[in-house]
């Protein structure tokens, strides 16, 4: 089968085998990984242009993306302005035991970091903080950060890093990012792109639990103006209650709780459950199938099957959703959206005349979600 690869600016359209260019041996072949849902090559973010992306979305998923080193840490490209993101950009780091990162800060950018999988420990609020499966951190901008994996762990952990605005220069030693003229590399970006080799998961991957523990970097035990300006720890289960699209949710980081740019919100979407197509008109979203399965809505592909990794990928404008069906679901959901979606908000008892309010928050129980289901 040939997949015609259109790239803009570029003046040879590449045409490229999909099934030559991915080795034997790969978890991706034919526009779908092993043991999830088919998903077209023509819909996967790996073979649509930055400007059909824009315009209407695509599919990704979690282990695709271009490898490259960021601050000495293997890093997967996913969501960038290679792929037509403009307000955020969403990264996969890999760590193995006994790496460490540099030391690094951006005076520009906030980032958000989510650990997908296994333990590693940052450097947050003066001290070594450990992050497991569900949990998060949150460093505005300035604030110095580094990451470590004791060489005494095992397996490997899993980050997915969020950056508002992205940071254009981590890409330039990759010769993705042209420096003298401000622009990405367009050609070097799109080859690289295409010719990426989506990774294998490591196993079975570690359930994204509440915890409430290492209580004196938690944001729910500090004031939102100490959370941005030391940042915090963070849980992917625990933020104040939401639901304005049909789901039980938690708005976990957003201005409310004390981040600027940088947002996220998880979600159960119950057995028949359908939330509210809707689309954001400033927030670039990358909506994460976290555990289950179910569907996903993106605006030029409609209902997409979809497992657990899969993302939509709806930047500003695209209509984008998702569903449980009688044989597909339920599913965790969750999406970084930068800046905060500030049209989910505004008719909330959170948000008035262009102030928040810091609601408590509180955790999504497993009642909540199963008072969700339809059947």
């Amino acid at each position: 089968m040939k997949a015609i690869i259109h790239r803009t600016n570029i003046e040879n359209i590449m045409r490229v085998n999909v099934a030559e260019a991915l080795p034997l041996d790969c978890p991706l072949r034919r526009g779908k990984h092993v043991g999830v849902a088919l998903i077209p090559d023509d819909f996967r973010a790996q073979y649509r242009t930055a400007q059909q992306i824009r315009q209407d979305g695509a599919i990704g998923n979690l282990f695709d993306g271009v490898e490259i080193s960021v601050h000495g840490l293997s890093t997967r490209l996913l969501a960038w302005p290679a792929t037509g993101y403009q307000t955020e950009s969403v990264h996969v780091t890999t760590l193995s035991p006994g790496d460490e990162s540099e030391p690094y800060a951006y005076d520009l950018a906030e980032e958000a970091v989510l650990c997908r999988h296994g333990s590693v420990d940052v450097w947050l609020r003066g001290g070594w903080i450990t992050l497991r499966a569900g949990d998060m951190a949150y460093f505005p901008e300035g604030v110095e950060r580094r990451w470590r994996m004791p060489a005494e762990a095992t397996g490997q952990a899993i980050l997915v890093n969020q950056i508002c605005p992205p940071q254009f220069d981590l890409y330039a030693a990759s010769g993705l990012y042209n420096a003298a003229f401000g622009v990405i590399d367009e050609a070097a970006a799109a080859k690289a792109i295409v010719n990426a080799v989506p990774v294998a998961p490591p196993g079975e991957l570690d359930e994204m639990e509440y915890r409430d523990d290492q209580p004196e970097a938690r944001a729910q035990n500090l004031a939102p103006d100490d959370v941005r300006r030391q940042g915090a720890l963070f849980n992917v289960l625990e933020g104040a209650a939401f639901t304005g699209i049909g789901l039980p949710m938690r708005l976990v980081m957003w201005p409310g709780a004390g981040t600027r740019m940088v947002g996220f919100n998880y979600a159960y979407c119950g057995v028949g459950v359908q939330d509210t197509i809707h689309r954001h008109p400033v927030s670039d979203e990358f909506l994460v199938m976290w555990s289950g399965s179910g569907q996903l809505y993106v605006q030029g592909l409609g209902w997409v099957d979809a497992e657990a990794n899969d993302v939509a990928m709806a930047p500003c404008g695209v209509m984008h959703g998702h569903r449980s069906t009688p044989d597909r679901g339920p599913a965790m959901m969750g999406g970084f959206a930068s800046p905060p979606q500030l049209d989910l908000m505004i008719p909330t008892d959170y948000y008035s005349d262009g102030r928040f309010t810091h609601p408590a928050e509180t955790p999504l129980t497993s009642a909540e979600e199963k008072a969700s289901d339809l059947r």
